[in-house]
Formats: C-alpha cells, sequence, structure tokens
C-alpha cells in the first residue's frame, strides 16, 4: 500500500516560459506502481504548459484555479472539479489565467516512467527559451 503526502512531496520545477511544479506521485519509478502514471501539476499564476500530444491519452483533473483550455484550436474556460480527457495524439495546452496556482491532477494509462515523463517537459522548455537561430 502506498499513502502519499502530495503537499510533502518537492516536484520538480519547471523553467518559464512554461512556469510550473510538477510532482510524480505514482508511476514505474516512483512507488514501483506499473499500471499508471499520476501526478499534480501546479501551474503558477500566468503560466502554462506548452502545445503538446502524447502517445497516449490523459486524464486530467482541475482541482482548483481557473484557466483555459486549448484543445486542437479550441478555447475552454476552466476550474475546480472540471475533468478534461485528452485523447492519444491530442493536441492540448492548459494555461493559468488567474492570480491564484492552477492545480491539475494527471492520469496517464498506460504509464510513463517519471523519467520520461519530466525528460518531455523539460526539453519542451528548454527549447522555448533558446534564441531563434533564423535571422
Amino acid at each position: 500500500m502506498n499513502i502519499i503526502r502530495a503537499w510533502e512531496e518537492e516536484g520538480v520545477k519547471v523553467p518559464a516560459p512554461y512556469s510550473r511544479t510538477i510532482k510524480v506521485l505514482m508511476s514505474p519509478d516512483r512507488r514501483d506502481v506499473g499500471e499508471l502514471t499520476f501526478s499534480f501539476a501546479l501551474i503558477d499564476p500566468g503560466g502554462q504548459t506548452d502545445y503538446h500530444a502524447h502517445d497516449r491519452p490523459e486524464l486530467i483533473y482541475v482541482v482548483s484555479g481557473r484557466g483555459i483550455y486549448v484543445s486542437d484550436g479550441e478555447i475552454y474556460e476552466v476550474q475546480g472539479d472540471v475533468v478534461i480527457w485528452a485523447g492519444a495524439g491530442e493536441k492540448h495546452q492548459m494555461k493559468n489565467t488567474s492570480a491564484e496556482t492552477l492545480k491539475l491532477a494527471t492520469v496517464f494509462v498506460p504509464a510513463y516512467t517519471a523519467e520520461h515523463l519530466l525528460g518531455g517537459i523539460l526539453e519542451a522548455a528548454e527549447a522555448a527559451s533558446r534564441p531563434s537561430s533564423a535571422s
């Protein structure tokens, strides 16, 4: 059995322009949970995720805060107690439009390792922060 006090988990800070904290609480390489990946994303006020897609579906539960969810060019307002199903290959993005942290709980089935999930998120932030090489 695993009992996790999420508030005690340090998480990984993602740098601007996709400023947020990711806490992978369960995954094959976190607490030996092979069936799924469960994480919290804490998006800073004014922050956002990159516009991205996954090779598997993602269940997103908005725990608290307000924002907008962009999916395949459509914009939806979200707030606490909203549930989103992002199908495999569906491009999506979450933006925090409020002055409070936007807290999301996410589930991936089949599971990603924490290393794989966080690696892709950090790579996107790094790529977005590089100066454009076009002149």
